[in-house]
């Protein structure tokens, strides 16, 4: 098996000099780095990963955080954020939480032992602070807004985009809507800036009887639908959490045969083909920006607008 001494003597340059072509280190003369790649492929040489590493202090390696690897919502962020790691050639590890403490912390302990460059937290179970005693290990992002706390993030005011929702809602004379939600308000941002956002726009708390919790995936706004209208026989809008609910309590609803407006989050296909109102909280947006803040020397933090886009009833 060849190594880099073998391709230092193939080439007629130092060790030193094919090191700094392998690492993309320095600058090297075009001719002589096209005589350095020639003999590593005449010799058939890889680089061991590994040693590079341990070499240049990078392992070219993103660790993304997420609770669902099957959920739209995650997918769409993940997939920004490989777009924009693969243009600076490094890959992306998926690493699925499920939302357990346990778990999270072992990923930031991967990230303390090098195994990662950096870490996005796409979602999280664990504090704030939990996180910030680990970026002194490597650089750490979120795609949520990290308030006062030294992280860097990328986000939008879901809270506002929520207050122009019910507040569109309000305007069109709608009383008895009901609300879907992710998980609890106790464990969900998400959650409580909904529930609360109803509050600020109606001067009152969301009924318990219009709150459905625990709502991720297109069969949970099938139950949605039913919970919802056996509960509330005036039901006349829903606000839901995510586009793949919002479809499956549109489906629901149609089978009863029962017409009001639903609207979703995050503008997926499912939204287009259903013609359905929805917010476009700019996901592909927020995971491109989120790689680039892994590399910035100082906490960045970018607000990125909602859009709420009208479709079909509410028009």
């Amino acid at each position: 098996m060849s190594n880099i001494r073998d391709v230092a003597k193939l080439s007629g340059h130092s060790v030193s000099t094919v090191s700094r072509v392998i690492n993309n280190q320095s600058y090297v003369a075009t001719e002589t780095k096209e005589e350095i790649l020639k003999a590593m492929k005449e010799l058939n040489y890889h680089p061991n990963d590994i040693a590079r590493a341990l070499s240049t202090g990078k392992t070219y390696r993103v660790g993304v955080v997420m609770p669902y690897s099957n959920h739209p919502y995650f997918q769409k962020l993940v997939s920004a954020i490989t777009q924009a790691a693969f243009k600076e050639n490094y890959q992306v590890t998926l690493l699925p939480s499920h939302y357990n403490v346990k778990s999270e912390i072992k990923y930031l302990e991967m990230l303390k032992h090098q195994a990662f460059d950096g870490l996005i937290f796409t979602s999280r179970a664990i504090p704030f602070e939990t996180i910030v005693e680990y970026q002194k290990y490597g650089s750490i992002t979120c795609c949520e807004d990290t308030l006062d706390y030294p992280i860097s993030c990328a986000y939008t005011d879901r809270e506002k985009s929520y207050i122009d929702a019910f507040g569109l809602l309000k305007k069109l004379k709608f009383q008895n809507i009901g609300v879907t939600v992710s998980r609890n308000e106790q464990t969900s941002r998400s959650a409580k800036s909904t529930v609360d956002s109803y509050c600020k726009v109606f001067g009152k708390e969301c009924p318990e009887k219009l709150l459905v919790r625990n709502m991720q995936f297109f069969k949970d706004g099938i139950e949605a639908a039913k919970e919802l209208t056996a509960k509330n026989l005036n039901l006349d809008a829903v606000f839901a959490n995510g586009d793949q609910v919002a479809a499956g309590i549109i489906y629901q609803l149609k089978k009863m045969q029962i017409d009001v407006p639903v609207i979703g989050q995050e503008n997926l296909d499912y939204s287009y083909l259903m013609n359905f109102s929805t917010i476009d909280h700019k996901l592909n947006e927020i995971g491109e920006y989120a790689f680039w803040s892994l590399f910035e020397k100082e906490v960045v933090k970018k607000l990125i607008p909602a859009e709420f886009i009208l479709r079909g009833a509410l028009i």
